[in-house]
């Protein structure tokens, strides 16, 4: 098949002097975007990048894919990760991941804990704030949370993330806002282990358990190399608990209207309860298991990366009804 690569990649973002701290720490490394090409290659598919931007769009006509490997983040927006996949709509163009909704409703944290909560899928309780002078009354109990309702790559999250009081609230409240211009989501923290969950077509991966010396993954944590945080898969689960998170991952997957590929974040409390966090309907696939939890829980399936990108052709291909 013929294939366009899109992503964003970090050297070609529209950098601003009033970008916030990790603006762009969600964009692809060209490392990435490498490691498809040479599995596309050596799958003996006929491949070519494409950034995933709207000047692209004639690039991509005139080239004519039979299907788009969609790793695009996007640049702008609250729903960004969902604007090439709209565009490839409009273009009639088939694509790996998932379309518009499942983009935006991952991207949109509430929206996905609103509907994690309709289907009823165990997430932390939690509120929306606009404005760190006007919180509105909850019921919520300290410890709480407080994260970007948007972003990705753990961005906005500092080591100030968990609140312990009323005063800590507002204070990490404003600092969010006043960094990224944000709407904020503030959930019941919950203590305990934090996994993620991986999921190629309609396969769950092994669990991956993440340990922070924080007890969360922060951004600073996530884009330094060598942070204290490290990984462990599979997770040191009873057979039952892997179960239920993996088939919880597989829900959470499909109320989302995700596709091919993503990852699911998830606690388990100290009482053994489990709870989604948030999404990822476009992980990580950076070509080292060291540093890209989805490529580590794979190889911990005994796939390689040509196998991951395999698979997630397939999967794209089957939905598609390309043959």
């Amino acid at each position: 098949m013929k294939i366009a690569v899109l992503a964003n990649i970090k050297e070609d973002a529209p950098v601003s002097p009033d970008d916030p701290p990790g603006r762009w720490d969600d964009l692809d490394d060209i490392k990435t975007v490498e490691a498809i090409l040479n599995s596309l290659a050596e799958l003996k598919h006929d491949a070519k990048y494409f950034p995933g931007v709207i000047h692209s769009i004639e690039d991509i006509k005139a080239y004519a894919p039979d299907l788009c490997f969609n790793s695009s983040e996007g640049h702008y927006g609250n729903s960004r990760e969902a604007l090439m996949p709209a565009m490839l709509d409009m273009l009639r163009i088939p694509y790996t991941c998932a379309g518009v909704l499942g983009m935006m409703l991952s991207h949109n944290k509430h929206i996905a804990k609103s509907q994690f909560k309709l289907a009823d899928l165990p997430t932390a309780r939690y509120m929306v704030v606009e404005d760190a002078k006007n919180i509105p009354e909850s019921n919520l109990r300290y410890p709480m949370f407080v994260k970007p309702a948007f972003e990705g790559s753990s961005i906005g999250i500092n080591e100030s993330a968990i609140v312990n009081n009323y005063d800590e609230l507002v204070n990490q409240i404003a600092w969010v806002i006043d960094t990224l211009h944000t709407l904020v989501l503030v959930e019941e923290y919950i203590e305990g282990r934090e996994f993620t969950i991986g999921i190629l077509g309609e396969e769950a991966l092994p669990i991956v358990e993440i340990f922070s010396p924080t007890g969360y993954y922060s951004n600073s944590q996530k884009e330094d190399f060598a942070s204290e945080v490290y990984r462990v898969c599979p997770a040191d689960l009873s057979y039952i608990q892997t179960k239920e998170f993996q088939n919880l991952a597989l829900r959470a997957k499909k109320v989302l209207n995700l596709e091919d590929v993503c990852r699911m974040d998830m606690r388990l409390d100290n009482a053994g309860n489990p709870y989604i966090l948030e999404v990822n309907p476009v992980p990580l696939m950076y070509p080292d298991p060291k540093q890209a939890s989805l490529i580590y829980a794979a190889v911990a399936a005994g796939y390689t990366y040509t196998d991951i990108i395999r698979k997630i052709i397939e999967s794209a291909v089957k939905r598609w009804h390309l043959q």
